[in-house]
């Protein structure tokens, strides 16, 4: 009781078969092109990822004694309830030096970021010239000071277009606390 397949039954079938082979390779080639896309896109990471770590490893020495310097000029906070307002005299007298208006100081309290740093942050509103803002901000920012600014906005004054107006979050950066303290 089989019944034979005819010839055109035949050759459609082979057409169905045909389709679905041509459709059945161009998925799975669909398939390889993203993997492999995938695969080099993973291959160039971790070539960047390696240059960078033997640049890091050729650079060791540098980074080693910059850790040092700052192990050694870090200052140490002594009094947590005086730092702001040392950091604020400090901000103070920046100001005065180079004509800088101070408006609205705000004391922060000390933040610790185990195991880099601790830090006090003073909130001052500024008014100057252009120039006297720039010699300010350089003062305050020398290397040996451990001075960041966390946030700064500036704007023109608009009662004064010769005068700048500034918004800033100052932070001075101390050493970790140590552990037996």
């Amino acid at each position: 009781m089989i019944q034979r397949i005819s010839k055109r039954e035949r050759t459609m079938a082979l057409a169905v078969f045909g389709i679905i082979f041509v459709f059945a390779n161009l998925m799975l080639l669909s398939a390889f092109r993203k993997k492999h896309a995938q695969v080099s896109a993973d291959l160039e990471a971790r070539k960047l990822e390696l240059a960078t770590q033997r640049e890091i490893l050729a650079e060791r020495e540098l980074w080693t004694q910059r850790a040092e310097w700052i192990d050694a000029k870090q200052p140490k906070l002594d009094n947590r309830e005086r730092a702001g307002v040392a950091l604020l005299e400090e901000i103070k007298q920046a100001a005065k030096a180079h004509n800088v208006l101070l408006e609205s100081p705000e004391l922060g309290s000390v933040v610790s970021r185990p195991p880099h740093y601790q830090s006090v942050s003073v909130g001052v509103q500024t008014k100057s010239s252009w120039a006297s803002l720039v010699a300010f901000l350089n003062a305050l920012q020398q290397p040996e000071q451990f001075i960041v600014f966390e946030n700064a906005s500036l704007k023109i004054d608009n009662s004064d277009k010769t005068q700048m107006r500034g918004q800033f979050r100052i932070a001075k950066w101390f050493a970790p606390e140590s552990p037996e303290s």
